[in-house]
């Protein structure tokens, strides 16, 4: 049974002979897999943190921009929450126009890897087609629920990253707001 391949390994070498097998090199594979992963998941922190920042700036740019609309919109009575929610939902679209951008980007480099590893000349749009969709002969696999969590995880930071923004702006004054150029 392969999962006891390590066992029975060490007992052959307890019993005083040479044995060589995969395992031996799986294991330092395996660590090197996870270590790429964590730097890749530390550039993907660090990408986030600054879509994030850029997401938050933008939005308290736009208040600042629209600040006598806001005082507008107050004079004439609209609910504090639906101030609220015009701003989070400018965020939230934020958000999934970049989650959009990102997962085009990802499939045609996906694309692009899965027909460079492919190593056949392209004669047509059917051969790159055939090159695409054929299970055994993709490097590069993006499965449809990572593409679904990444456009609700983007829309939720666009939301997380633009509801500072929003709570400034329903605390501006009226009055204060109307005034301002």
């Amino acid at each position: 049974d392969i999962s006891r391949v390590a066992e029975v390994e060490s007992q052959i070498k307890q019993m005083g002979y040479v044995t060589n097998s995969m395992e031996s090199i799986r294991k330092p594979m395996e660590k090197e897999a996870q270590e790429k992963q964590m730097m890749l998941g530390g550039l993907g922190a660090i990408s986030l943190l600054v879509a994030a920042l850029g997401i938050t700036n933008t939005m308290i740019m736009s208040i600042s921009e629209r600040t006598r609309e806001i005082g507008i919109m107050k004079a004439l009575g609209c609910k504090i929450d639906d101030i609220r929610t015009l701003f989070l939902l400018e965020a939230g679209s934020i958000g999934l126009i970049g989650g959009f951008a990102a997962i085009a980007t990802s499939l045609l480099i996906s694309s692009i890897l899965n027909v460079v590893q492919s190593k056949k000349t392209l004669e047509s749009v059917e051969q790159l087609m055939q090159i695409l969709t054929t299970p055994g002969s993709r490097m590069s696999v993006i499965p449809l629920w990572l593409i679904g969590f990444s456009l609700v995880f983007s829309v939720f930071i666009g939301l997380f990253s633009g509801f500072h923004p929003a709570n400034k702006a329903v605390r501006i004054p009226a009055l204060e707001a109307i005034k301002s150029e």
